[in-house]
């Protein structure tokens, strides 16, 4: 569920939250997606300004522009993604200027204050200063992937081989915070540091589905009851932007097998109000949120 390449539909969500004029306000929050076939997107909230980031590809992974794996800093200037598969490249929104920071890297990620870079390399989870600089292994674990920082940014949760492991950014032991005989899968924290909601299977069906559980570890909480993955909060807590897969008439599915594309969703944290987020005339998926500081 990496990609629409692994899973042809599946595609998560961009968005925009309108901001003032007022150099004092906020900066509007945004929220980044790829297509599934190589093109990185941000858009509003409401799905207005809607813009292609990066190049357009010849649908074919083997293209070095191939872009996915995008990630929005936390004040919505900068976004990162992997490149052909292995570099980690860095545009600026505004300027639209872009650099590779690093190769070799997947799966790019900003810390909480925007300072570093939290990465896959195929064998280990590494963090980087933003501009490439700094680099240094943090966990070594074959088949770890999908990090993201702790709102205090003192801890990176990741994936490895369907259990949801914790490490300290500043080095030191690793602790598993969700083993047992299911896949978990894309972990991510409430901006508070309270909740992490994840991706499994442990609903019985040909796919997995959003859970919730204390940060710590606890009680497993059910969001979705059909096949959805990549939960990402908003920065004010309130919603979950998702990704969830459905058949081409636009029902939602619960085995991968029947799903033929996937589209960006957003609920409450409860996992109520469940609606579709981006137009149905476009894929999206692995949503990224930046902005709102």
């Amino acid at each position: 569920m990496r990609s629409s390449r692994l899973l042809p539909v599946l595609a998560a969500a961009s968005v925009i939250l309108a901001g003032c004029a007022n150099d004092s306000s906020p900066a509007p929050v945004i929220v980044s997606f790829d297509d599934g076939w190589g093109q990185i997107f941000v858009a509003s909230v409401d799905g207005s300004d809607l813009r292609q980031v990066t190049p357009t590809v010849a649908d074919d992974m083997s293209d070095g522009r191939y872009g996915n794996y995008a990630a929005l800093s936390p004040d919505g200037a900068l976004l990162a993604y992997t490149r052909g598969g292995r570099f980690i490249d860095l545009v600026d929104l505004e300027s639209g200027e872009t650099k590779t920071v690093y190769e070799g890297g997947y799966q790019p990620v900003f810390s909480p204050d925007g300072s570093a870079i939290a990465f896959s390399t195929g064998g280990s989870i590494s963090i980087m200063n933003t501009d490439g600089s700094g680099v240094r292994v943090i966990a070594q674990q074959e088949s770890a992937s999908e990090a993201t920082f702790s709102p205090d940014g003192a801890r990176v949760v990741f994936n490895v081989g369907g259990y949801i492991v914790e490490a300290p950014t500043a080095g030191g032991e690793s602790k598993v915070l969700l083993r047992d005989q299911f896949w978990n899968a894309d972990p991510a924290y409430s901006p508070d540091g309270s909740t992490l909601v994840f991706s499994s299977n442990r609903g019985g069906n040909n796919g997995s589905e959003i859970y919730s559980m204390p940060a710590g570890g606890g009680e497993i909480t059910p969001l979705t009851d059909t096949y959805a993955v990549h939960p990402q909060f908003t920065p004010d807590g309130s919603r979950i932007i998702y990704s969830r897969a459905t058949t081409q008439s636009g029902e939602l599915v619960t085995d991968s097998s029947t799903s033929t594309r996937v589209e960006l969703a957003s609920m409450n944290p409860d996992g109520s109000d469940q609606k579709r987020f981006t137009p149905r005339s476009i894929t999206a998926q692995s949503p990224s949120i930046g902005g709102g500081q």
